[in-house]
């Protein structure tokens, strides 16, 4: 669940601060669940972040470390 935004995006990262993330598009819905393609050629093991960005204002919307 999160807060409704303009042009929200779900990231996937390396770290907490996402210096290097994937996007894997806009937020499909502020809840319940959802399901996203994650790229071929990701490994997503490396991955330990998922992040709900705001695009237009470089804003944090919410995040979760990926057990």
């Amino acid at each position: 669940m999160t807060e409704n935004g303009p042009d929200l995006k779900i990231y996937l990262s390396l770290n907490e601060s996402a210096t290097n993330y994937i996007n894997l598009g806009d937020l499909k819905s502020t809840t319940g669940k959802q399901s996203y393609d994650i790229p071929d050629n990701t490994v997503i093991s490396d991955q330990m972040y998922v992040h709900v960005w705001c695009q237009d204002f470089s804003v944090n919307f919410g995040q979760a470390k990926l057990q």
